[in-house]
């Protein structure tokens, strides 16, 4: 994943298909804080959630990532190498998403 964007759906998919765990405190807190400026490089070319929203697709959804690929007109454009994410699920033995 590049930047920021579609993170918390990949943590899901990992803990739901690699047999991981969810604890739920109810005693914790969740802030953020935002920055005064972006530390990050935005491209004009690349919509960077689009990006990882198509990496994570390839990599988790399976047959369904067509369903997604409808929603965005198939316009997958260059998500770049996921060779690394799809050795990791294998290495995980990650379920179907099915």
């Amino acid at each position: 994943m590049d930047i920021w964007g579609g993170e918390n759906l990949e943590l899901s998919f990992r803990i739901w298909m690699c047999g991981g765990t969810l604890v739920i405190s109810p005693c914790s807190h969740v802030g953020h804080i935002f920055r005064k400026r972006s530390p990050y490089k935005w491209s004009d070319e690349v919509n960077v959630v689009r990006k990882n929203s198509v990496r994570l697709a390839e990599v988790w959804l399976d047959e369904y990532k067509k369903y997604y690929y409808q929603r965005i007109n198939n316009n997958l454009g260059n998500y770049g190498d996921i060779t690394s994410r799809k050795l990791l699920r294998e290495k995980l033995q990650c379920k179907s998403f099915k």
